[in-house]
């Protein structure tokens, strides 16, 4: 097995969250989001770790029985090693803990890989953003009603 183990994230997982995003040519959440993030009461994010090296990060904001899938990203070497499975295993688990019925997401058109991840854990696409991101590329909404 990969040892692949899920933790809640910390203040010291921060700079590791920001060096895969920078590794990804992304910028979902800088630092400041992130430390208020990990404190508020209505988010829930996780890192994913192998050999106490970080190599994914979740994070969910939720509302009542509702949550968003804020981001979730792996490590780009860690891509076919199951890590987002681990994470969204994880989510849908705290989200069962905590009475919360669905998970929304918002998931590149073109991001094939990503859409069969959610679709393997029952995410419907119900809706698309016409020109989301960055003004040019769709947005599949898709949904999770967690039983």
């Amino acid at each position: 097995m990969n040892n692949i183990k899920i933790y809640k994230m910390t203040k010291d997982d921060i700079q590791d969250v920001l060096n895969l995003e920078k590794s990804h040519n992304i910028k979902i959440l800088s630092k400041t989001l992130l430390e208020n993030e990990i404190e508020n009461t209505n988010t829930y994010y996780i890192v994913a770790k192998i050999n106490n090296k970080t190599v994914g990060y979740a994070g969910i904001s939720y509302v009542l029985d509702s949550a968003d899938l804020i981001s979730i990203v792996v490590d780009k070497e860690k891509i076919n090693m199951s890590v987002a499975t681990f994470m969204l295993n994880d989510i849908i688990s705290f989200c069962r803990k905590n009475n919360i019925i669905e998970i929304i997401l918002e998931v590149r058109s073109s991001n094939i890989p990503a859409q069969k991840l959610y679709e393997k854990f029952g995410f419907k696409q119900i809706s698309t953003r016409k020109k989301y991101y960055d003004n040019l590329e769709d947005a599949y909404i898709m949904k999770l009603n967690i039983k």
